[in-house]
C-alpha cells in the first residue's frame, strides 16, 4: 500500500504543526502515524523519540508497521540533521511544509547557508504539494527558488506550490488574528481570497496562528474538507511543552515551553507579553556543547522582553553550567532587566513562584516536554511541569 507522507521542516513550529495536522486528519477519518520530537506514534504503539527524525533502519521498521496495520498516512517532523544525513532518502514525501528558519544547530551546519540548503532537500523530493511560510525571509527565498525551478522545468510543475502569510493578502492562504488570549486564539483564514470565517484554536500567540494556517493549507492540499479542518483544529487542546499552561489550584499563571533558540524565545516572550497583566518573569538557560553564539543573543532577548529573569541550567551536558550562564549574562547585561543567576533549575523555578504576584506571568523556557536534564553524560529525571506542581503543593 502507498502511505501518504506529510513532511514538516523549519527551525520552530514543526511539532505544533504535526499535532494540528494529525488532529485534522483523524477528524477526517484518516488514521495516521506520527514521527517527531516528542514521540513516535505508530497505531497504538508509542516509541521514545531519541531523534526527531530517526535512522533509515528505524523508519523502515515504522513504515512496515504502518503497512501491517493498514494505516494510510504518516506525519513526520523532518530535521536538518535527518535531511543532511540522508535518513529519509528511501521515503516518498507527498506533502511538505516549511515553517521558518532561524539560528540553530550551527555547531553542526557551521553557516546559515548550509542549514538552509539542508532544509531545502525536503522540498526537492516532494511529490504532490508544497506549502511555504513566505513571511519568513528564508521561506520567501525557498518559495521563489522552487517557483523558478518549476518555470525552468527542473521541478515538476504539477507539484502544487502554495504560500501562507499574515502579511501578503494575495498569498494562497492568508490569515488574520481576530483574538489572542491566554486560553487561545481566533483566526480568520482566507483561501484564494475567500474567507472561512472565524476559527478557534485553543493555543495562544502569533506563532500558533502561523502553525495553524500551515496545517490548514497542507490539509487542503491533501483534499481534507473545511469542516474537518475546523473541527480538527478546535479539538486539539494543546501540545506538550508548547505554550503549555500548567494548571494549579492557586491559579498562578505559569507557562512551560520548549523554546531554545533566539527566535523561538523571542516569539514566546512576545506572545506572553501580550497576555500578561503584571510582570513577565522568565526562567531559562541554554544547552551545553551546542551553538555558543546564541547564548548572549538569548540573554539579550530575554532581558528585552521580561521584567525579571532567572538564568539557570538547561541540559549542560559536559560543560560547566556556570560557564553557560556567564555567556547568557553577557547579553542580559545589555538590557535594563533585573535578573539573578540560579544554576539549580529547581531552585530557579522556586524563586520564580516565590516572587509571583497576581497578574504576573511566569514563563519557563527551554525544556518543554522533556523529562530529563543531561549532566556529565547522565540523563537525570527532571520535568518542568511536575516540578512546578510539586513546588506549589509544597508551599501550601
Amino acid at each position: 500500500m502507498t502511505i501518504e507522507v506529510f513532511g514538516i521542516t523549519g527551525t520552530n513550529g514543526k511539532t505544533t504543526v504535526s499535532y494540528m495536522l494529525k488532529s485534522i486528519l483523524e477528524e477526517a477519518g484518516r488514521e495516521c502515524g506520527l514521527v517527531g520530537t516528542i514521540t513516535h506514534t505508530i497505531g497504538e504503539k508509542q516509541y521514545d523519540a531519541i531523534n526527531t527524525t530517526p535512522s533509515k533502519e528505524v523508519l523502515e521498521k515504522y513504515f512496515n508497521e504502518l503497512e501491517q496495520q493498514n494505516i494510510g498516512s504518516c506525519i513526520m517532523e523532518v530535521s536538518s540533521h535527518g535531511l543532511d544525513q540522508g535518513r529519509i532518502d528511501n521515503i516518498d514525501i507527498h506533502y511538505s511544509g516549511f515553517t521558518n528558519l532561524t539560528q540553530d544547530h550551527l555547531d553542526y551546519h557551521i553557516t546559515m547557508e548550509n542549514y538552509f540548503n539542508a532544509k531545502t532537500k525536503l522540498f526537492y523530493k516532494t511529490k504532490k504539494g508544497i506549502c511555504v511560510n513566505i513571511d519568513d525571509f528564508y521561506g520567501k527565498r525557498l518559495y521563489d527558488k522552487i517557483k523558478t525551478d518549476q518555470d525552468a522545468g527542473t521541478i515538476d510543475s504539477k507539484i502544487k506550490l502554495q504560500s501562507i502569510s499574515f502579511k501578503e493578502e494575495d498569498a494562497d492562504f492568508f490569515g488574520k488574528i481576530i483574538q489572542n488570549a491566554i486560553k487561545g486564539i481566533v483566526l480568520e483564514p482566507f483561501e484564494a481570497g475567500e474567507s472561512w470565517g472565524e476559527i478557534e484554536i485553543d493555543l495562544p500567540g502569533k506563532t500558533t496562528a502561523y502553525n495553524g494556517l500551515l496545517a490548514l493549507a497542507m490539509s487542503r492540499q491533501a483534499g481534507i474538507d473545511r469542516g474537518s479542518v475546523i473541527r480538527g483544529l478546535k479539538r486539539l487542546k494543546g501540545v506538550p511543552g508548547r505554550f503549555q499552561l500548567v494548571g494549579n489550584y492557586k491559579n498562578i499563571d505559569i507557562v512551560i515551553d520548549f523554546a531554545h533558540t533566539p527566535d523561538a524565545l523571542e516569539n514566546l516572550l512576545k506572545a506572553a507579553g501580550e497576555l500578561k497583566k503584571g510582570r513577565l518573569i522568565c526562567v531559562f538557560g541554554c544547552g551545553g556543547n551546542r551553538d555558543k553564539e546564541k547564548r548572549s543573543i538569548m540573554g539579550r532577548i530575554a532581558g528585552e522582553y521580561s521584567e525579571f529573569c532567572i538564568i539557570t541550567s538547561d541540559n549542560p551536558r559536559f560543560e560547566e553550567p556556570r560557564t553557560i550562564t556567564d555567556e547568557i549574562e553577557d547579553g542580559m547585561k545589555k538590557t535594563n532587566c533585573k535578573y539573578v543567576v540560579e544554576v539549580d533549575r529547581r531552585e530557579a523555578i522556586i524563586k520564580a513562584i516565590t516572587m509571583y504576584e497576581k497578574g504576573d506571568l511566569i514563563v519557563i523556557a527551554g525544556k518543554g516536554h522533556e523529562k530529563y536534564q543531561l549532566v556529565n553524560g547522565k540523563k537525570l529525571p527532571f520535568d518542568d511541569e511536575m516540578v512546578v506542581k510539586e513546588i506549589i503543593n509544597m508551599r501550601e
